[in-house]
């Protein structure tokens, strides 16, 4: 069996010249391009080189010899060893135009194109945003302890960490708790991780065990669940093993602009940052400038997110989504919010939809999709069939969102507008939406 070799030891003084999509500082030193963590441009700093390939290496910052003004001191005082963020060391409204830069690069590399008009960066909150997460879990013998947190950058090692400044408060500061009840139990070694759920009333924690659990393990959960307030769901193999520990929550959010509240399972997807998720719903519906003839469809629409907010101001509207749980979900959510113009459906977006009933002799002028990162270039050949005039795509992958704009353009549809919005604040995660309309 082979092993991965290990990295010579190299350091090498080097000047910054830009930032990588992935938030790293560039460099050229040897005619290898170097990509810097920690790094910003204009910057000249010491790096330890932790990659070699052929035509690149990859480094970690050692020193700064001269800092870019736009440096700040990190919140986090495990940033740089935790994994769980990239980007602390620049400034949130910096972080969102270096973002909206490599939206810019992908169109420009891959669809040749921009957008007629830039929209602001939309941003909410920055600090206590995060609502769903895995957590990693390990007892360390030597330390006698449980660690419970993300995992170091480039490693299987869980950070120790007391607190962390990006997960919502309800979690964030009671990291230290909830290793200190994980290493009462009978299985502490036998706990891999943590799924995070938390919703505006309600937090979740889906432990996942190797081991059954005793009647005084549930009892010490029991205890910290009540003390930290919180709800524990256990998992003992796939998806199909997560139930209660004791007594199932109904989990909400709502969507007070447009009169609906949404409910989910603790394993459903939905966005992390509440607040934003806000802000892009208003976006999307202001730039499909929607009315009370339009019919639309909402392609990946998940439990509805945008689907049942759309659907106050249109004639009808029919979500698309290949999951059944999600599906059965947005019908329920339909249901309790009193909308009765809107529809959905399961379907694998992948595969030949041309047989399904919302497809065959439908036609909707405008369309929004939201797919996941490998982007929907299947369903952006049949948008001309089913006659979408005005289309939002909202992505989370600036290089599939750029590769399928290319194709949108050559389909009729024009770039009139796209912005960044920051989902993922300190991190490089980059979240976006674009406006196409097509000549009629």
């Amino acid at each position: 069996m082979s092993r991965r070799r290990k990295v010579k030891p190299k350091v090498y003084e080097i000047s910054i010249e830009s930032l990588s999509n992935e938030g790293r500082g560039i460099s050229h030193y040897d005619d290898k391009i170097i990509f810097t963590r920690g790094a910003l441009p204009g910057e000249r700093v010491i790096a330890s080189r932790s990659l070699s390939r052929a035509k690149y290496e990859e480094a970690d910052v050692v020193d700064i010899l001269e800092p870019s003004p736009d440096r700040i001191k990190p919140k986090c005082d495990v940033y740089g060893v935790c994994g769980g963020c990239s980007f602390q060391h620049l400034s949130s409204k910096n972080q969102i135009y270096a973002k909206q830069s490599w939206l810019k690069s992908a169109f420009m590399g891959q669809a040749k194109i921009e957008p007629k008009k830039w929209l602001e960066p939309l941003q909410a909150e920055s600090w206590g945003y995060r609502r769903k997460a895995r957590l990693g879990v390990r007892y360390v013998e030597k330390k006698e302890k449980v660690l419970v947190g993300f995992r170091e950058k480039k490693s299987s090692f869980i950070t120790v960490m007391s607190r962390c400044e990006v997960l919502h408060p309800s979690l964030g500061d009671n990291l230290e708790s909830l290793g200190e009840c994980i290493g009462k139990l009978s299985i502490k070694m036998h706990v891999p991780q943590i799924e995070v759920a938390i919703a505006e009333l309600d937090t979740i924690l889906i432990l996942r065990h190797l081991e059954p659990m005793t009647k005084g393990d549930e009892s010490i959960l029991k205890e910290y669940g009540d003390k930290l307030a919180i709800t524990w769901y256990t998992q003992s193999g796939g998806l199909e093993t997560i139930k209660p520990l004791i007594n199932s929550v109904l989990l909400t959010y709502s969507i007070p602009d447009h009169n609906i509240n949404m409910t989910f399972l603790p394993n459903d997807f939905t966005q992390v940052n509440f607040a934003l998720n806000q802000k892009m719903i208003n976006l999307a519906i202001e730039l499909l400038d929607l009315n009370e003839d339009d019919e639309v469809i909402d392609l990946f629409c998940g439990l509805g997110n945008f689907t049942l907010p759309i659907s106050r101001y249109v004639k009808r509207i029919v979500g698309i989504e290949g999951d059944s749980g999600l599906v059965e979900r947005a019908n329920e959510n339909a249901k309790m919010n009193g909308v009765s113009n809107a529809s959905f459906y399961k379907a694998n977006l992948f595969e030949d939809v041309s047989g399904f009933e919302w497809f065959r002799g439908r036609q909707y002028n405008k369309a929004l999709i939201d797919p996941a990162r490998t982007g929907a270039i299947e369903i952006v050949e049949l948008l001309p069939k089913l006659g979408v005039e005005k289309l939002v795509y909202v992505s989370c992958n600036p290089a599939t969102l750029a590769r399928d704009t290319a194709r949108l353009v050559e389909l009729g549809f024009s770039l009139i507008s796209a912005g960044v919005m920051d989902m993922f604040p300190q991190t490089a995660h980059v979240e976006s939406i674009a406006l196409f309309i097509r000549k009629k």
